[in-house]
């Protein structure tokens, strides 16, 4: 018979047995996982140029970079890089699960025009709907479809090299667009500087969680247009998007688009969008929500930003084809020599495949930003911010809280009068002089100011707002050291229900035709 302390004793071995054999097997399923999980090991690197590429700024490199991404997507750990050189290139294909590294000193340059190094743009039965640069994405350098896990990054450049046009100036061949991604989900832009970029220098549609951060973009026209996208984050961004001419500034384009066409064939919306710490500088709006407005677009936040040149509207929101506008922050933001400091519309243009209905704009909020140089760069234009609804489409919870501005005046004519036209236009100029120097705001409802300070920095005899047919109107802390009491510094036409809040001393004057 085993005595009850040998039994003890003889349980004590298993037990330390059975914990030494699971000691070892999860040490082995450890390293088994170690080994087998491409995330936790270094990526096999493929250099381009042990695939042929030459970067020598004279050979068409564009077999071997594509062959590099191929032998990458058929990895489970691998990334390509571009080693410092001049690599001229074509259409450079991405695909899924792929790292394409372009190294400090490396530069990727469009191939030259008239070559057919680029591909063709592919067929789209929607194109009349938005403008053929948004219809078509094969005809660009670097372009992806129907793809996931893609990461651009590194500190190199994607250079279009003149050699990446507009739309009007190429054929068949020639590319537009310097990276377009269409229907792709997880995507990483990081480190790289963009020149030259054509239409676009980034353009992304129907895309589901980008990161961009840390980039440079110089470029004539669009910097990224985020057209029908969700879950994306721009940051630590450096974004110039203007044409010089003898070292002139003579114009540009928009440096951050947010938008959703028909391009596709249906309406996708665009939301959840963060724009944070950024530079940016355009020749024509700097951040604008259109023209292409046919999805819904909705909680975006641009925060702690840089505003500087913007020969349209520094912050534009425009609904033109049936999109509903909502739950947009502006926030910690500093604007200077912006023809138009503020700019929300509402058109009826309806350009869009689905027989949009008119659109609309609510929830949008203004805080901490600081207006300064307030004018056009390239044809000194100045023109008065506006919010502009429609007739029954009125925009809805628009507030501006803590702001401060200073404005150029000079104008010595007030007609209160003046008929601002309704049309499918979407830009600030289309509209001509406003009848006020600060705000003009028409078919909207409640709408708030909350400590404002518009200062003019020569007089001007129109009122500071007028407001035409607009209802539900908070104006509080509100102060101008330089307006004029002549025309009133608040006139109401068609438009009631006003509370001013210390805010003495306003004059005040209801207007009817």
């Amino acid at each position: 018979m085993i005595s009850f302390k040998s039994r003890i004793n003889q349980n004590l071995v298993i037990m330390i047995g059975i914990k030494y054999t699971t000691f070892l097997l999860n040490l082995l399923l450890l390293s088994t996982s170690i080994f087998s999980n491409p995330n936790t090991l270094e990526k096999e690197i493929l250099n381009i140029k042990d695939f042929g590429a030459k970067g020598d700024g004279l050979t068409i490199d564009t077999k071997a970079i594509n062959a590099a991404i191929d032998a990458c997507s058929k990895s489970k750990n691998a990334k390509v890089i571009v080693p410092p050189g001049q690599y001229i290139s074509g259409s450079i294909h991405l695909k899924s699960n792929i790292i394409l590294e372009i190294q400090e000193g490396a530069e990727i340059l469009g191939a030259p025009v008239g070559i057919h190094a680029y591909d063709d743009p592919e067929p789209n039965q929607w194109d009349m709907y938005q403008d053929f640069g948004h219809s078509h994405y094969h005809n660009s350098m670097i372009l992806g479809e129907n793809l996931e896990n893609i990461k651009i990054t590194g500190k190199g450049t994607i250079n279009g090299n003149n050699h990446v046009l507009r739309d009007n100036k190429y054929g068949n061949g020639d590319a537009n667009k310097l990276i377009a991604m269409k229907l792709c989900n997880n995507i990483t832009i990081e480190g790289v500087t963009l020149k030259l970029g054509g239409h676009f220098a980034i353009i992304l549609n129907g895309c589901n969680g980008v990161t961009i951060k840390k980039i440079a973009i110089y470029t004539q026209n669009d910097g990224i247009d985020l057209m029908a996208c969700s879950n994306v984050t721009i940051s630590n961004c450096e974004i110039e998007c203007i044409r010089y001419e003898g070292g002139q500034k003579v114009g540009g384009d928009d440096a951050i688009g947010i938008k959703s066409d028909y391009s596709l064939g249906y309406a996708l919306p665009c939301e959840n969008i963060t724009i944070t710490n950024c530079f940016l500088s355009s020749g024509c709006n700097a951040i604008q929500f259109g023209s292409e407005t046919v999805g819904d677009i909705k909680n975006v936040k641009v925060t702690n930003c840089v505003i500087e040149h913007a020969d349209k509207a520094g912050l534009g929101i425009t609904s033109n084809d049936g999109s509903i506008i909502e739950n947009i922050v502006f926030r910690n933001i500093t604007m200077s020599k912006i023809a138009n400091p503020f700019f929300i519309l509402i058109t009826n243009r309806g350009r869009a495949g689905n027989n949009p209905k008119i659109g609309a704009i609510k929830n949008v909020l203004f805080e901490n930003i600081e207006c300064r140089d307030v004018y056009g760069y390239i044809k000194n234009r100045v023109f008065t911010s506006m919010i502009s609804g429609l007739p029954g489409h009125h925009i809805e919870s628009v507030k501006f809280k803590n702001i401060n501005m200073t404005l150029r005046g000079n104008v010595d004519e007030f007609d209160a009068d003046r008929k601002i036209p309704f049309h499918t236009k979407y830009t600030p100029r289309s509209f001509g002089k406003r009848p006020s120097s600060g705000f003009y705001c028409r078919y909207a409802k409640n709408i708030s100011f909350q400590n404002v300070i518009i200062e003019l920095e020569k007089p001007d005899v129109r009122p500071l707002f007028f407001f035409d047919h607009v209802s539900e109107i908070d104006i509080a802390n509100f102060d101008s050291k330089t307006c004029s009491e002549e025309n009133g510094h608040i006139v109401l036409k068609k438009s009631d229900t006003i509370r001013l809040a210390k805010s003495f001393g306003w004059n005040v004057i209801k207007y009817e035709e």
